[in-house]
């Protein structure tokens, strides 16, 4: 009996639930819920879109994914759901506007992926769509609007229309395809005949005398240097203008000349993504650019501080709605005030002010300050957007160009102060200046620790899962920049997948690799660094107890550090983006779960760290075994020599620093460039980074650095 009073109870909930919602309370109050996900949605787009890139962490970029699927779809909804309302609410149509104008305002992000970065086409006819919905919603409402309101709304759609249309001017002005074609092909064009002849070979990089490589200017006809509309990086360079003196005490003025230097930079990278030749590659003045040029001085952080820039430049172009150089700001300008004030006056209006819906009217009490909340929530994320715009870089290159262009602007010393306060600020970060870590050994370790290996998996999904449950990330240390600067710049024409390391440290023959075992062909880059990685670990574990006499700070410290985050940070590299290595992705993907698979059954049984060694020296090296085992062997064998053979402990980890910037460094020329560009969608890698400077440097291909003996 209690049970049927209870289902009778269920049901009746149920009922009554149901009859709720379909109620136009309920119906309402599903809006308003509707509303509600859509602002925050398109306030996770705009707020944290174009930021992803400095944020490593996968919430925030799992956030910004969701939102960049769901915001269309639940805008639209939504309105249509308002479109199909049978009661009258006034505020509902105040809703649908200023959705609207959230849309507009949610354009920090144009694409999450590489395959993504050419539905715009699909983005704007979405929203259009949207203009046309909320206007019928408008029409409907006409009649029952006060006229102070109704004068508002329409204004406001009025207001959306405009925005609609200068996103698609500015889509066509800035299209990917256009520049990827015609500006691509003007640049590859003046580089190749004009550029390095205008210069000449009298040129100075420290000073960028000779070096016209186009900032700005470039229209649809052959560029031509002594143009005044084109601005070149010497041009930039010899600007008697205060804001961009030559002066080396200034060091803003220095910035904002880096600012243009990596946008001219971007054009010049931009071609290759674009397919077409470097022909400068090979000449001495391309590789001065950055021997001379970027490495100068002790300033190590300039030359990171410049790819930074560059390679952001580049993020924008596939995967935010930059806005070209070309266009001016006075329309967005004009714009934003307007839809501030109209907004305002929306807010302070009596319809919201003093809201006391008609007794006809259908309403929650949560209604009105919904509407508040949607309104001050526009302000806030359509100023954040503009303010987005106005310290771009790119409009920053703009001005700065306008600058260079016009004499007249150096004797004005309030424009200059207003352009020193711009290039000043920067909303966002570039890159998350983190390096991911992965260890062979130690995941293998903690395969067993976990019990991982004793599951009924696959060997390939069981290496998978290794791998995401043993990869980290770590804050790039300093010690690490200044290393790679200092081999850069002191080494740059001698990379040799670490044989100018072996070399240069005297241990060539001690610390040659063994031969292999037969019909195995000549080690890869890809072994190289699974067997050195493996080194690295042994040495460190056999040094562990020796280094922690040693003061923090101390050189043998810093060394150490360098080596095993360059070590890790390469093993990562193997592990979770093969796509960025000399090899092919599937054979190096191969080659690694080979190894994991040898490792884990060297160290079955091995539950500490402290045991890693002794298990590995009963791994006996067999001529006829497989390239996997041969592996495991030879990185043992070499952390051996290296702990025992090398003649002091700062010698021992300084080597092993050294070794690990070039064999990274050799790594790092490749023909892959979707590869990397995709990686810049989650903030970019460090591999990419060095990528680009070596292309500069004129190293573009990785059969330079296999075949020949120098790759400069």
């Amino acid at each position: 009996m209690e049970r049927g009073e209870e289902k009778l109870s269920v049901r009746n909930a149920t009922r009554a639930a149901t009859a709720w919602v379909a109620s136009p309370v309920g119906r309402l109050a599903r809006i308003e819920v509707l509303v509600t996900i859509s602002c925050c949605l398109l306030a996770v787009l705009v707020l944290l879109g174009s930021g992803r890139r400095a944020n490593r962490r996968a919430t925030p970029r799992l956030a910004v994914w969701s939102a960049l699927m769901l915001s269309y779809p639940a805008v639209s909804y939504t309105i249509g759901l308002m479109q199909s309302a049978s009661f009258r609410n006034e505020l509902i149509v105040v809703w649908g506007c200023f959705l609207l104008l959230l849309l507009g305002c949610a354009d920090g992000i144009a694409a999450y992926t590489l395959n993504d970065s050419d539905q715009q086409a699909r983005t704007i006819l979405n929203q259009g769509l949207q203009v046309v919905y909320v206007f019928i919603l408008l029409l409907s409402y006409v009649g029952a609007l006060p006229l102070h309101l109704k004068v508002l709304l329409f204004l406001l759609w009025a207001l959306s229309g405009i925005k609609l249309g200068m996103r698609v001017r500015s889509s066509i002005l800035a299209g990917r395809d256009s520049v990827l074609t015609v500006e691509n092909k003007l640049i590859a064009d003046y580089m190749s005949n004009k550029e390095h002849t205008e210069g000449g070979r009298d040129y100075d990089a420290a000073t960028m005398k000779g070096y016209k490589y186009v900032v700005a200017g470039e229209a649809d006809r052959p560029i031509d240097p002594s143009h005044p509309e084109i601005v070149t990086v010497e041009k930039v360079w010899q600007c008697q203008g205060i804001l961009l003196s030559s002066s080396d005490v200034d060091a803003a003025a220095r910035r904002r000349k880096d600012i243009c230097l990596s946008f001219a930079m971007f054009k010049l990278l931009r071609r290759r993504l674009g397919g077409f030749p470097l022909t400068e590659a090979r000449l001495n003045k391309t590789r001065d650019f950055v021997k001379v040029g970027l490495l100068a001085g002790e300033d190590h952080e300039r030359m990171y501080r410049v790819i930074e820039v560059e390679l952001g430049f580049l993020f924008d172009f596939y995967y935010a709605r930059y806005r070209s150089p070309k266009e001016t700001l006075i329309p967005d300008m004009l714009l934003f005030a307007a839809v501030v004030v109209t907004s305002l006056c929306t807010l302070f209006s009596p319809a919201v002010v003093d809201h006391r819906p008609p007794s006809n009217t259908v309403a929650t009490g949560f209604d009105i300050w919904l509407t508040r909340t949607v309104i001050v929530l526009f302000l806030v994320l359509e100023s954040f957007q503009f303010l987005m715009l106005v310290f771009s870089d790119w409009h920053k290159v703009k001005m700065l160009c306008r600058y260079v262009r016009e004499p007249s602007w150096h004797s004005r010393p309030g424009l200059q102060r207003m352009l020193k306060l711009m290039c000043r600020f920067r909303l966002i970060g570039y890159w998350n200046n983190s390096v991911g870590q992965y260890s062979l050994l130690s995941a293998c370790l903690h395969s067993q620790r976990k019990g991982v290996w004793r599951l009924p998996l696959p060997w390939w999904f069981m290496g998978f899962l290794i791998r995401t449950r043993t990869t980290r990330h770590r804050n790039l240390p300093e010690e690490v920049k200044r290393s790679i600067y200092v081999f850069l710049k002191n080494g740059l024409a001698r990379v040799r997948y670490g044989e100018y390391s072996l070399e240069k440290n005297g241990v060539l023959n001690i610390l040659r690799l063994s031969a292999r075992p037969t019909k195995l062909q000549a080690t890869s880059a890809v072994e190289r660094i699974l067997i050195w990685n493996i080194a690295t670990q042994v040495c460190d574990l056999l040094s562990q107890g020796q280094l922690g006499s040693e003061p923090s700070g101390s050189p043998i410290k810093k060394e150490r550090l360098v080596a095993t985050t360059l070590s890790a940070y390469c093993a990562y590299l193997v592990s979770s983006a093969p796509e960025l290595l000399p090899e092919h992705s599937y054979d190096t993907r191969l080659l690694l779960e080979g190894v994991q698979s040898e490792a884990r059954e060297a160290l079955k049984g091995c539950l500490s760290r402290d045991g890693i060694y002794h298990k590995l020296q009963a791994v006996q090296a067999d001529p006829a075994a497989s390239v996997h085992r041969y592996i495991l062997v030879e990185g043992r064998r070499l952390g051996e020599v290296v702990h025992n053979d090398m003649p002091s402990m700062v010698n021992r980890w300084e080597f092993l620093a050294e070794l690990w910037v070039e064999l990274l460094l050799s790594v790092a020329p490749s023909d892959n460039m979707t590869g990397h560009v995709q990686k810049l969608a989650n903030g970019g890698e460090l591999i990419t980074h060095l990528w680009a400077l070596l292309t500069h440097a004129g190293v573009v291909e990785k059969r330079t650095m296999i075949a020949e003996s120098y790759i400069v």
